[in-house]
């Protein structure tokens, strides 16, 4: 019997994409709430800047579990355009890799703005008791940047979903239901003027790790390979 190392590349690529899911999860988890149980991103301004003050370390490892989910993510996204490009697409799979990178530049960027303003404007607004001035500008400023790493990754979920229809890398289903997904969400963000929560663009690429972690199914020809020789019959009389 062969032995087969359970650590293959795409084992490994479904790991990294489950990873970076979970990140964005415990990030959710973490995320400071007040005495009601709001979360911060839910909050006014002046009450949101109150409870970041009151617990500032705990905001920061929030913003770092979510920085870290936009990093392995597209890793995980690199590997299996390595697997897409193996199994016969160079096309879709390396436009969604190229918009998934620039996405995440882009969102890792408003993450950190968006911490060391917030932090900075926190201070701030316990000194004086109101919201600095300087904490909306930045907000807007740099709101664009949170549109277009949307627009970019719902673009690059599209481009793997018609990767994958090309390919048998996965199941022809895991392709139409992620452009269906992503169609849905991209229609809602429209309707919400271009904002949608970070963890959509997350659970397709989690349902991907978690069918990578299973063995490849093998194509016919392996299958033949695979299966033992017939053993030959006696002849009856003849010499064994």
């Amino acid at each position: 019997m062969l032995h087969h190392a359970f650590w293959t590349e795409r084992r490994f690529t479904g790991l990294l994409l489950m990873l970076g899911c979970l990140l964005y999860v415990a990030a959710g988890a973490c995320m400071p709430r007040d005495v009601h149980g709001t979360i911060l991103v839910l909050l006014p301004d002046r009450a949101a800047l109150l409870l970041i003050a009151a617990q500032p370390t705990l905001t920061q490892l929030c913003f770092g579990l979510f920085i870290s989910g936009s990093i392995v993510t597209p890793l995980g996204l690199a590997l299996l355009t390595r697997l897409l490009w193996d199994a016969g697409d160079r096309t879709w799979s390396s436009l969604g890799l190229i918009a998934a990178l620039f996405g995440a530049v882009l969102w890792v960027i408003y993450l950190g703005v968006s911490l060391g303003s917030g932090l900075r404007a926190a201070q701030d607004t316990v000194r004086t008791g109101v919201v600095p001035g300087y904490y909306a500008a930045v907000g807007t400023t740099i709101q664009p940047l949170f549109i277009t790493y949307t627009l970019l990754t719902f673009a690059a979920l599209l481009a793997y979903g018609g990767a994958i229809l090309t390919t048998r890398v996965l199941s022809q289903w895991v392709g139409w239901v992620t452009l269906a997904y992503t169609l849905l969400n991209l229609a809602s963000a429209g309707f919400a003027g271009g904002n949608a929560a970070p963890i959509v663009h997350y659970v397709m690429p989690l349902v991907m790790g978690i069918l990578l972690l299973r063995r490849a199914p093998r194509n016919r020809s392996q299958r033949e390979e695979a299966s033992p020789a017939p053993t030959p019959s006696a002849v009856p009389g003849g010499e064994y």
